[in-house]
């Protein structure tokens, strides 16, 4: 009895281990990189990568945006009137600190930003930018560094899913009219595009 016991949880084992090969397959073929994958008793937790230039990107606009009466976090889930999916930007900028557990509405942030990624860039710039407007979020940055481009979405316009003002400027150029500047401007000589 006791090999039986054994020779089952070997084929869990086996199982479970095919399963997760499978599943990162799937998800190399439709785009998505995950750095890991992991099997938790009967859930299966997929952690995404991110590429550095991606996220350097991130942190020298977030070093640039005046911190004296803003909340500029990561990793956070955004609430969209427009449904009830949270998707969490890469960059968010709120005029308040946020209370502990909050989550900030679109249609209260004063900046969403967020760096394409080099497989799955379609949500970004058709997806996301939908959403984003449906629910009224005043401004929208997409960075793209397989293009070497940044796009300014302004005014939303909710009932067309779209923005009013798109502004395209090349990385070396700076990026104006972005509210949370204070009438400054991002510098993108230092972002790096994707190798």
């Amino acid at each position: 009895m006791h090999m039986g016991d054994s020779g089952s949880e070997l084929s869990t084992v086996e199982t479970r281990e095919k399963a997760l090969q499978q599943l990162a397959a799937f998800a190399e073929s439709k785009g998505f990189t995950f750095s890991k994958l992991e099997s938790l008793g009967d859930e299966i937790v997929m952690l995404a990568g991110t590429r550095w230039e991606h996220d350097d990107i991130i942190v020298q606009i977030r070093d640039q945006v005046p911190r004296d009466r803003r909340c500029k976090i990561t990793g956070v889930d955004l609430q969209l009137t427009s449904e009830p999916r949270e998707p969490i930007p890469d960059l968010v900028v709120v005029s308040e600190p946020l209370r502990p557990g909050a989550k900030p509405w679109a249609h209260e942030t004063e900046l969403l930003v967020e760096v394409v990624s080099q497989r799955n860039f379609r949500e970004d710039y058709e997806g996301k930018r939908v959403r984003y407007s449906m629910s009224g979020a005043p401004q929208y940055l997409l960075i793209d560094p397989r293009q070497g481009v940044c796009v300014l979405y302004s005014g939303p316009v909710k009932p067309e899913g779209t923005y009013a003002e798109v502004t395209t400027t090349t990385f070396g150029e700076p990026i104006r009219g972005l509210d949370c500047m204070d009438g400054g401007e991002i510098d993108t000589s230092e972002f790096l595009r994707y190798a």
